[in-house]
């Protein structure tokens, strides 16, 4: 007759959800350090603005010289906010107007 005993069994679940509780703590770490990164205003050049806005470099150097949009200038360096960016383009769409038959 085999004689069994609780500390000489091993329950493979338990090293299963210690294993699967760790992940869980990295995979909320992970997540808090993304949101509070992307919380932060990234600050680029001209790459940035090309990027946000879809122009050429010309238009955005003719946009800087009129003050158009949004940038600030460090010496010789333009620096641009993505947030601020992203308002500039929210704010230059147009309303939709759709036509009636009155």
């Amino acid at each position: 007759m085999l004689n069994f005993n609780n500390k000489s069994m091993h329950n493979p679940f338990e090293s299963l959800s210690s294993r699967l509780s760790n992940l869980e703590a990295l995979a909320l770490q992970i997540l808090n350090k993304l949101s509070q990164e992307q919380a932060a205003d990234e600050v680029g050049g001209m790459a940035l603005a090309q990027e946000v806005t879809r122009l050429s470099k010309p238009r955005i150097y003719a946009l800087v010289a009129t003050r158009d949009i949004p940038h600030s200038k460090r010496g010789n360096r333009l620096h641009f906010n993505r947030a601020d960016l992203m308002q500039w383009v929210a704010e230059g769409k147009r309303e939709v107007y759709t036509s009636t038959n009155d």
